[in-house]
């Protein structure tokens, strides 16, 4: 970067310890997202600003959530804050949130990766002066959202501390003086290290926002195209009755049911898509480092006519060893027996016999439920034989059941049947 290009508003000095430990939540990145599309759509003028809430608990920040704040034009033309909505909507988060601890911690903003620009200095300043006294300003790079960084993961956007260091620029430094002439001190800004951070419930809310994104575009697409099929045509209704505009407006209101997904194609198509996004970000991030080992200089571990000293062999177009990555991508390979063995045979042999044993289980299960089903069949068949023999032992023990006579049972029956068998 030129040094006419250095932004004027950022600090040289690296973050310290007293530097805040930010946590992002993805609440914060929907709404900021949510912002900027509305203001496009609509193509509203001026800045795209909005306030942050989270806790602060020492060093450590949270970000939680954030909303769009309403802004206003001084006498001098700077863009400022409208105090009384947004202390009213602060309040308003605070009880609809129903969490007392939450606070202003930072504010977001669009801008150039360069840094803040200079007519965002009248916000910061407001909101460390009412709100908050080290407000983090978060800046969204629109430029950066379909670059290859982004598209590895990289988020564009970036973080940044208000702090105050000695006047060094001259007479073109357009950095505010806080403090006067005197003191000489001007207010930059510095970039800060941040983790995203996230629970449970919050990762359904986004994947829910996330599916129904496509969900709302198909159907807003679907519903353009029936409007528009539903458009009256003034000269072909003249002379028609009601009753056939009646049975035209029940033709187009007609859906088509067949198309319809069900809640389990739902969710099949969701997983699908997620684990084709899985697929995509690892064969970006292989490329990535396919590109990295492709741009590195000759070694000697490769090529033993080369000296043991690489420095002398790097090129204008390589880039400089870089011992960590190299390291880290060194495990990730010796990882790689782990997940595809060396011997394919073996492997598979060893997966039909687990295959077997799982069949053979399943088997020796069915037989032993078929035995337990063939017992209790012969169970009740041995309650109702006996039930059966008890009730023709009591009958056989009646009074004129003559035993010994061959007509004993016939007898038995008529006199039952004439009501004479107990006289």
């Amino acid at each position: 970067m030129a040094a006419e290009d250095v932004n004027p508003l950022i600090s040289m000095s690296r973050a310290s310890d007293t530097s805040p430990a930010i946590q992002l939540h993805p609440l914060v990145l929907l709404t900021i997202s949510d912002c900027i599309t509305r203001h496009q759509a609509r193509q509203m003028a001026g800045p795209v600003v909005g306030a942050v809430m989270g806790q602060q608990n020492g060093q450590e920040v949270t970000m939680e959530v954030a909303f769009q704040a309403k802004l206003k034009e001084d006498k001098s033309g700077d863009m400022l804050l409208d105090d009384e909505w947004f202390s009213k909507r602060v309040e308003d988060y605070r009880d609809v949130y129903k969490q007392p601890q939450l606070e202003l911690v930072g504010w977001f903003t669009t801008g150039p990766p360069s840094g803040p620009l200079p007519f965002q200095l009248p916000i910061h300043m407001r909101l460390a002066e009412v709100y908050t006294e080290t407000p983090i300003l978060c800046v969204f790079h629109p430029s950066q959202v379909y670059t290859d960084a982004t598209a590895a993961g990289k988020l564009p956007l970036t973080l940044y501390e208000s702090v105050l260091e000695n006047a060094t620029g001259g007479p073109n430094d357009k950095a505010m003086d806080i403090d006067g002439a005197a003191q000489a001190k001007t207010l930059k800004f510095r970039e800060l290290v941040y983790t995203v951070e996230t629970g449970e419930a919050e990762m359904i809310a986004v994947d829910f926002v996330a599916r129904g994104g496509g969900n709302a575009t198909e159907g807003a697409a679907s519903e353009l195209v029936q409007t528009e099929t539903k458009l009256p045509d003034k000269q072909n209704k003249k002379g028609k009755g009601k009753t056939k505009e009646k049975e035209k407006h029940k033709e187009d209101t007609v859906v088509d049911e067949s198309n319809a997904l069900t809640v389990d194609d739902e969710e099949l198509l969701a997983s699908l898509t997620a684990k084709s996004n899985a697929i995509k970000m690892l064969s970006r991030r292989l490329d990535l480092i396919r590109t990295y080992l492709a741009s590195l200089p000759p070694s000697y571990l490769s090529d033993p006519s080369l000296p043991f000293t690489t420095p002398s062999t790097e090129t204008e177009d390589s880039l400089p060893l870089n011992h960590p990555i190299l390291r880290s991508i060194s495990a990730l390979l010796a990882r790689t027996n782990i997940l595809a063995p060396a011997d394919t045979a073996q492997f598979e042999l060893e997966s039909q016999q687990e295959a077997s044993d799982v069949q053979l289980i399943a088997l020796l299960a069915s037989m032993q439920n078929s035995v337990h089903v063939a017992k209790e069949a012969g169970r009740k068949h041995h309650i109702i034989e006996l039930s059966k023999a008890q009730s023709k032992k009591g009958i056989l023990g009646l009074p004129g059941y003559d035993t010994s006579s061959p007509y004993g049972t016939a007898a038995f029956d008529v006199g039952h049947s004439r009501g004479e068998l107990w006289g």
